[in-house]
């Protein structure tokens, strides 16, 4: 008819049924969150290390602590005495939403062009894992720093673990080491394992720094830790002086014909050894975390002593982690605002669980507190 416009069933890249009907091809949806989720589980580690439990009816996730028993002689004629169990908890609360958005105006700038679609997913799977990467090394780092203060101890004198019990590989001057950082535990339960280099820069000398490792390991199994399923977390340029010593590398590592491609660290001191760049800054002290907040203490941030740390030895249950959004991933057009929204989010958190399952090499310092 004369004055009407047909549409003639147009369809845009990124919609069905007609001309800017709003609804999105879940194709485009699917390679966006596919996107997304390879490259979080290409880039981010920290997962693979850590048992994250689900969140459900609660923002709060417990674990229950129970204390070592006592043994006895059975004697003749002499009831055997009871002994008394003490028991602890350690909790999280998961209060923040974690966001990582794009906006399009145009819509074939985002639907138009699969290069688009993945580097974008690319992009947030980039930014969201090494965001969840850097707040579970961080709390592994602040996990091997803390002391366990047992029931009826006095604060002070009775803390054992952690910074009350570090190991100065020389004669580390007295007001480097700071103050202890303490919590309740049942009986039987340690604090972390602390380690800290004598001169600066001995973390870029090869013997030294195996010797320090040689040290934290031994810590760890001192208190009857099995530390066959932890990992060692370095710094690149410690994973690279580590290379310096020979019964670190595999056989495969030749420098005779100069081809140090192939060479590869398996282990150290019979521990996984795996380097990143995840460990705290010092650009990052003194800053506002994103999960920190008057109710958690403001536990994420950084200290001078977490960006002091060189390398962590952890185990799976050193943290206490829960999620209740996992990686979610959505592709939306509000009309009001006439443009697309791409979103990924989550919502997790972590903290401190079996300290004496987590230990930190320190770099000698001024001050450290």
């Amino acid at each position: 008819m004369p004055g009407t416009t047909t549409a003639n069933n147009l369809i845009r890249s990124g919609h069905q049924g007609g001309v800017d009907s709003g609804y999105v091809n879940p194709l485009y949806v699917e390679e966006y969150s596919g996107a997304v989720e390879h490259r979080i589980k290409k880039k981010s580690f920290m997962k693979q290390f850590v048992n994250i439990k689900n969140i459900t009816g609660t923002d709060t996730l417990s674990n229950d602590q129970i204390g070592s028993t006592s043994l006895q002689k059975v004697t003749r004629g002499k009831r055997p005495t009871d002994s008394g169990t003490t028991f602890d908890s350690v909790s999280i609360k998961v209060d923040t939403m974690v966001l990582a958005r794009t906006n399009q105006h145009k819509m074939d700038d985002f639907f138009g062009r699969y290069s688009v679609r993945a580097e974008v997913g690319k992009e947030h799977g980039t930014t969201i894992g090494e965001f969840v990467d850097e707040a579970f090394l961080s709390q592994a780092i602040k996990a091997s720093q803390i002391s366990v203060l047992p029931h009826g101890g006095t604060a002070g004198t009775d803390e054992t673990g952690g910074w009350a019990d570090a190991y100065k590989m020389g004669d580390v001057a007295v007001g480097t080491v700071p103050a202890t950082i303490s919590r309740s535990a049942p009986d039987g339960f340690d604090g972390g394992s602390v380690v800290i280099l004598e001169l600066a820069g001995d973390e870029d000398v090869a013997t030294d720094f195996d010797l320090a490792v040689m040290r934290l390991t031994q810590m760890l199994e001192e208190k009857d830790i099995d530390i066959e399923d932890g990992v060692l977390l370095v710094r690149p340029a410690q994973y690279n002086t580590l290379l310096q010593n020979d019964k670190l590398v595999s056989r495969d590592f030749t420098s005779a014909n100069g081809d140090y491609a192939k060479g590869q660290v398996l282990k150290s001191n019979d521990l996984r050894l795996m380097k990143t760049n995840r460990f705290p800054k010092q650009s990052d002290v003194g800053q506002t975390h994103f999960l920190s907040n008057p109710g958690n203490g403001n536990a994420y941030d950084v200290t001078q002593a977490d960006a002091n740390a060189v390398a962590v030895l952890m185990l799976p249950k050193a943290l206490l982690a829960g999620e209740t959004i996992p990686l979610t991933s959505d592709v939306y057009y509000v009309k009001q605002e006439l443009q697309w929204f791409i979103d990924s989010y989550l919502m997790f958190a972590v903290t401190p669980g079996r300290l004496e399952m987590a230990g930190s090499i320190f770099k000698h310092a001024p001050t450290v507190a």
